[in-house]
């Protein structure tokens, strides 16, 4: 009998305020949706625990608040965290603008230069039928990734 493996991972989520980063943590750990959110200041914590073969992932997810004035603030949340969701919103083109700078704030903030750090870059809001999301899509996205905003069928999470 093989003991399974216990691993704890800090993720961090960042992005421009608006974006959903709440509302998306929220929906993936307690698997509800609420309307209105508060905007967050400075950071709040979630945790999910999740099976992966033989290995126990417990994820401890850094909501972090999008405010330009708090982003000096926040950035000091980033230390130690394992890898990082960059989040936007497909129907604000200036939140996908805007990711560079979240990125390079990230990467000043936890990495050393020779080690790589995961990063994955999450478009929201898609699910909004009255909203235009095209031109992000069309314009930045559509030879890279497929977004559907159909539930996911993996098992993992």
């Amino acid at each position: 009998m093989n003991p399974q493996k216990k691993v704890d991972l800090k993720l961090i989520i960042v992005g421009a305020i608006g974006v959903g980063k709440t509302s998306l943590l929220h929906q993936y750990v307690h698997k509800t949706f609420y309307e209105e959110y508060q905007t967050t200041l400075g950071a709040s914590i979630l945790s999910k625990i999740i099976m992966l073969g033989d290995t126990t992932l417990k994820l401890q997810i850094w909501d972090t608040g999008g405010q330009e004035r708090f982003r000096s603030m926040v950035s000091t949340f980033y230390k130690g965290s394992d890898g990082c969701v960059l989040a936007f919103d497909v129907t604000d083109l200036e939140s996908f603008e805007a990711l560079d700078i979240w990125r390079g704030d990230v990467l000043a903030k936890v990495v050393p230069m020779e080690e790589s750090y995961p990063m994955v870059l999450l478009g929201n809001k898609i699910d909004l039928a009255d909203r235009k999301y095209r031109s992000v899509l069309e314009n930045h996205l559509m030879d890279s990734i497929k977004l559907s905003p159909e539930p996911s069928r993996s098992s993992c999470c």
